[in-house]
Formats: structure tokens, C-alpha cells, sequence
């Protein structure tokens, strides 16, 4: 019962966002019971992901972000990455290495182990808030010399179509493989990740013909701040 009017007070915004809850005695006043249930509503609450406890500050309402709506046309010529923001509200940081494929990578490509890549570590953010990490992984024997490999150029906020179509390849197939999963230490605090909240991760390979020139192991965004949209027509 406590949770449930807690829970609907945080959704109808009587306790807003950032807003504390009342504390433990004030619940067990308000409803009449004991610290043992004040404290088992609110543990209720925190695994929805509705509140957060912080020592010293108290427990108080999730802030809520905006969800980005990821569907498969930000794979058509000339889309920016996320195709629901403005690209004034986009930046990116940005890392380029030239790496051996690992053992999972050399799988992916369909190549043999150690084949020199051209690695992009790519941290999207939108209206100043990290949104996307993103380790996208290329055939250098394809992209070298090519404005891929220079850094001046860098955030690429177009499309992986409209990126490798740039310099002279035409994509002709995107597979895409989604799971839920939770985050690493080092994603969580790339993403400033409340404790709790679960990622989606995405592994991408970006095909020419039977060619694939592209692998992206892993796309990780938000679980909390991303939903992604399929169309599907039967043949």
C-alpha cells in the first residue's frame, strides 16, 4: 500500500524529480506502520528504478531524461546518429587507435586473428548529457588513407551509410544484434549511470556485397534513456 502511493505520487508529479520522499518517520506517521515497512516500500521503489538513496542527502525522486527513439532509418544517406535530435545539440569525444582483431572480432569480420583494424571509441552526448559509447571497428586494408583515419574531421555525426559512402563504398546490408545487460564500471561512469539501471548493447557488422567492412562491438546506450523501433514487412 505505501509503495503504491509513493509510486503514484512520483507519476502524477507530486513528489517531482529530485524531490525528496518524506523520511521514515513521517511514513510510518502518515500511514501507520512500522520503519521495518517504511524501509521495505521504499527498497520496493528504488528496484523500479523510481527513487534513489544517497547517503547524507536522503532518498529522492529519479530524475527522468528524455527518451531517444532509435529506428532504422538513421541508417539512410545523410541521417545524423541519433535522427530525433538536432545535430546543434550533438558533440562527440572521440578516440582513434589502429588495433589487431581480437579473437570475438576476427569471428565477427570472418577474418583470421591479428588483422590490423581501424578502431573509432566514439562518446555521443546530446544536450550536454552522455548518451551513447560507441567502439566501432574497421578493415584498415580498406579505410587507410581515407578521411576515416583523420582525426581533423572528427565527430562523424552522419550515418555509418553516409560515412563509408564518403569515401566510395556502398553499403548494401546492416545486421544488428540487441541484448540487455548490465554495465561496466567503466561504461556506468561514462554514461553517468544511477546504480541499478541496465544498458542496451548492440553489436552492428556493415556489409559491401558479402563483404563486411564494418563491426561495431558494442553500440551501449541507456536502457532508461533509449528504446529502439523496428519496421518489419513481411514478404
Amino acid at each position: 500500500m505505501v509503495a503504491e502511493e509513493l509510486r503514484r505520487r512520483i507519476e502524477a508529479g507530486a513528489i517531482p524529480a529530485g524531490a525528496l520522499l518524506p523520511p521514515e518517520s513521517a511514513l510510518v506517521q502518515e500511514f501507520g506502520i512500522s520503519r521495518g515497512t517504511a524501509r521495505e516500500a521504499i527498497a520496493t521503489l528504488r528496484a523500479e528504478g523510481l527513487v534513489v538513496t544517497e547517503h547524507g542527502r536522503g532518498t529522492y525522486a529519479r530524475p527522468q531524461h528524455p527518451v531517444r527513439r532509435l529506428s532504422a532509418d538513421r541508417y539512410r544517406p545523410n541521417a545524423v546518429h541519433a535522427s530525433d535530435l538536432p545535430e546543434t545539440s550533438l558533440r562527440a569525444d572521440v578516440r582513434l587507435d589502429e588495433v589487431s582483431a581480437t579473437p570475438t572480432l576476427a569471428r565477427l569480420f570472418g577474418v583470421a586473428a591479428g588483422t590490423p583494424l581501424l578502431q573509432r571509441r566514439v562518446l555521443f552526448w546530446a544536450h550536454g548529457v552522455p548518451e551513447q559509447l560507441a567502439i566501432s571497428n574497421y578493415l584498415l586494408s580498406v579505410v587507410a588513407g581515407t578521411p576515416l583515419t583523420d582525426p581533423t574531421p572528427e565527430p562523424w555525426l552522419s550515418s555509418i551509410t553516409t560515412q563509408l559512402s564518403s569515401i566510395g563504398i556502398n553499403v548494401t546490408k546492416i545486421r544488428e544484434l540487441v541484448r540487455a545487460r548490465m554495465p561496466t564500471a567503466e561504461e556506468a561512469s561514462a554514461l553517468r549511470l544511477l546504480s541499478g539501471v541496465p544498458v542496451l548493447a548492440l553489436t552492428r557488422r556493415t556489409y559491401s556485397r558479402e563483404q563486411i567492412i564494418e563491426v561495431a562491438n558494442e553500440i551501449v546506450l541507456p536502457a532508461d534513456r533509449a528504446e529502439i523501433e523496428y519496421e518489419i514487412l513481411p514478404t
